[in-house]
């Protein structure tokens, strides 16, 4: 990461963490009010004087019955135990993770925080990848490694995270593990996570996967993408989760980026000598024309950044009556106050009215995730949605140091291959993405320099 953005992150979560000390219900604070350490986590009373940010409604987790947030907790990137804590006192009761999530970090994490509290109010989903040893003995003792980092008797869910076919779903190690984890107390219920393409291989698709999965039966909750610009795919595995009584919880609720930021990276690469490709010259006529058409967007609706269309588009995902919890990554405390502040909140014409005009003027810049329709045709193999996946972290959602990695982890190729490519792969996009230039762009963002 270059050494300015890391400075401008640390400087930007040092405030955020101020302000949210400042205006909510605090460690400082609760010590001010006498409450005693097991008082205080998940206690989600109010205490006087403090404002306290906190979830305003929940659903039921389909035929699990558990009343869940309608926000929850997407943990990639938890690291603070002070963080979690501030979450679970928020009111947020659900949350997933997973075993690789940091290498186990965010399930140390949660472990060292929900051993103070009353385990029974929490709803926690971990996933297992489909790597390795599948044998039953294998899995189980994943499982309980699971366990282990999370100081827990026992996770409510046990989810196949991103499965790529519908012959996954029924892996039978897993299922047998599984079997012997419930007997055992261990597990309560099976899940499964997938958000289509995997750089490995090409997958069926997200659709496939899991309109396979309502149908199976042995399935009771499921995380999936969905959001304004990707309606499609999940409104229908959402309809069939409800008919199935699954509860489906959301991920990649935000396909909000600020494509100024992208013409900025062009005039960078420049500014640094580096000479961009001449694709990257050809499409820079349609930056510009975004970068204008965003700026009276921004305009037409008094915008100072897209933190109000982010904000919308959260409201959209609520909006629909068949999801369970949206579940965002809430890296700091800054993120903890803005998504407690959409619990509950109404998808109002304003709002409708906005995500439609981003749509018009942004949504050709926005590789769909879990689509993958253009990477069977690609000469190279490259994993278009993944690498598109990562760029969407660094740019949207602020994980650069680990969009960097996971780029620099990739053992595929590359897009540093797609420079002087034909640009098959945008013939074949049905939403008319310019796939090839957002390709290099995210190479020269993602690469270590």
């Amino acid at each position: 990461m270059r050494k300015k953005d890391g400075q401008r992150l640390l400087q930007t979560e040092q405030l955020s963490r101020r302000r949210f000390l400042e205006g909510s219900l605090s460690l400082a604070a609760l010590a001010g009010t006498g409450m005693s350490e097991e008082k205080k986590l998940w206690d989600t009373g109010s205490s006087p004087g403090v404002r306290q940010p906190k979830v305003s409604a929940f659903r039921t987790l389909g035929r699990t019955g558990f009343q869940c947030s309608d926000i929850g907790l997407g943990s990639g990137e938890l690291a603070e135990s002070a963080l979690l804590e501030a979450i679970l006192d928020a009111g947020i009761n659900y949350i997933d993770t997973a075993e690789n999530y940091r290498r186990g970090g965010s399930e140390r994490v949660i472990g060292s925080v929900i051993s103070k509290g009353d385990r029974k109010k929490l709803f926690i989903s971990t996933k297992l990848g489909l790597r390795g040893d599948l044998s039953k003995a294998a899995l189980k003792t994943r499982a309980l490694k699971c366990l282990e980092r999370l100081r827990t008797d026992y996770v409510d869910c046990l989810m196949i995270h991103s499965p790529s076919r519908v012959e996954d779903l029924g892996t039978e190690g897993f299922h047998a593990a599984l079997k012997e984890l419930k007997a055992e107390g261990r597990v309560r219920y099976c899940g499964l996570s997938n958000h289509g393409a995997q750089w490995n291989d090409v997958p069926e698709t997200m659709q496939t996967v899991h309109l396979a999965a309502a149908e199976d039966g042995r399935f009771d909750v499921a995380l999936l993408v969905y959001n304004f610009l990707q309606r499609d795919q999940g409104e229908k595995i959402l309809q069939a989760y409800k008919k199935h009584n699954v509860g489906a919880t959301i991920m990649k609720t935000n396909p909000v980026l600020n494509y100024l930021e992208m013409k900025e990276e062009f005039d960078r690469t420049q500014a640094e000598g580096r000479e961009p490709s001449g694709y990257i010259k050809r499409i820079l006529p349609r930056l510009k024309v975004r970068a204008e058409e965003s700026e009276a967007f921004k305009r037409r609706y008094d915008l100072v950044g897209f933190d109000e269309v982010r904000n919308a588009a959260i409201k959209f995902v609520l909006n629909n009556p068949n999801v369970s919890c949206a579940c965002p990554t809430i890296k700091n405390f800054k993120d903890l106050e803005v998504y407690t502040a959409l619990s509950g909140q109404r998808f109002d014409l304003k709002a409708k009215k906005m995500l439609s005009d981003y749509e018009k003027v942004c949504g050709e810049f926005y590789c769909r995730h879990a689509c993958g329709t253009c990477e069977p045709v690609c000469p190279h193999g490259v994993p278009v949605n993944t690498i598109l996946r990562y760029h969407h972290y660094f740019r949207a959602q602020g994980r650069e140091k680990s969009a960097m990695t996971k780029y620099a982890a990739l053992t595929s190729a590359k897009a540093d291959l797609c420079r002087e490519c034909s640009g098959i792969c945008e013939a074949a996009c049905p939403y008319g993405v310019p796939i090839q230039g957002l390709l290099v762009l995210a190479h020269e963002t993602l690469t270590f320099v």
